[in-house]
């Protein structure tokens, strides 16, 4: 459940007028309002562009000219990616139109060299060696031997990959009979379940269907014997309620901490007799004492 929220308090009596006049007021500046005088019409706004661009025609000298490619710039293959996203592994070579160059010369001699720059990549990834290009020109200048680039981690998963396999149990030349082969898949299954038990399978309860429970379980613990250490201090009435404190003490039946009100009723008059013959005892014991006449010194 969520807090109450307190309803808006009714102060007063609002007037009709003023809350017209002020909703009036907050929609004047809405696009979707009512015109003020619908006898006025105004003019769209593209009307107004057109009009404003006419103006600007007829003010202008003369209209603005697109700038034309120049048709005698020579052709530059190469270096139109400045900055590109791919891992700059080699020297890419830059093509440039020579002077007095037709088009079809210059793009046969470009898809030639582009046919040996890609035979020397393969030939890069075939030996392990990395061709040195010119910058400037891009010719062949020497080969260099490259660097293992493999992490040290992939490395060692390479080297151990069989780690986590299971190893393969070599099978004797015999042939195992059907019985056999199903003995030794039942030793199988018994040590997974061993392996599985945890300790716990036999402390759980088995609760028949419709079962009920008014009350939690009481532990039943034998009444041990009296220690000598720990025997009750010597009272008045101990001479006299010896042997009914060993019939109490030495009975299995009842129980000396439930409540009374628990017992079945024989337990409970038992429990009342003695008690009433302890309440007498103490009580003719405390009026002999007071009959007896006191020594004068």
């Amino acid at each position: 459940m969520g807090r109450k929220i307190p309803g808006k308090r009714h102060r007063g009596i609002k007037d009709r007028e003023k809350q017209h006049i002020k909703r009036l007021a907050e929609l004047e500046l809405c696009t979707n309002a009512a015109p003020k005088n619908i006898n006025d019409q105004e003019i769209p706004k593209s009307l107004e562009r057109i009009i404003k661009l006419k103006e600007a025609v007829k003010t202008s000298t003369g209209f603005l000219k697109r700038k034309k490619k120049k048709k005698n710039a020579l052709i530059c293959v190469g270096l139109q990616h400045r900055k590109p996203s791919h891992s700059k592994d080699g020297v890419i070579p830059v093509f440039q139109q020579r002077p007095g160059e037709s088009g079809n010369q210059f793009m046969h001699r470009v898809s030639k060299d582009t046919h040996n720059f890609l035979k020397g990549v393969e030939f890069e990834k075939k030996y392990g060696v990395q061709i040195e290009r010119d910058s400037n020109t891009g010719e062949i200048q020497g080969l260099t031997k490259c660097k293992n680039k493999k992490n040290a981690v992939e490395i060692l998963g390479i080297k151990h990959k069989n780690i986590n396999k299971k190893k393969k149990i070599l099978e004797s030349s015999t042939t195992l009979s059907k019985n056999e082969s199903r003995k030794l898949k039942l030793l199988a299954k018994k040590e997974k379940k061993l392996e599985r038990y945890d300790g716990f399978e036999g402390l759980q309860d088995k609760i028949d269907f419709g079962e009920v429970v008014s009350e939690p379980p009481r532990l039943k613990i034998k009444s041990d014997e009296i220690n000598e250490d720990k025997k009750p201090k010597n009272l008045l009435l101990n001479s006299l309620l010896k042997g009914s404190k060993e019939d109490f003490f030495t009975s299995k039946e009842i129980n000396q901490f439930g409540k009374r009100k628990y017992l079945p009723e024989t337990e409970r008059r038992k429990l009342e007799e003695q008690q009433s013959k302890a309440i007498t005892a103490y009580k003719q014991l405390k009026s002999e004492r007071l009959i007896k006449p006191t020594r004068v010194c």
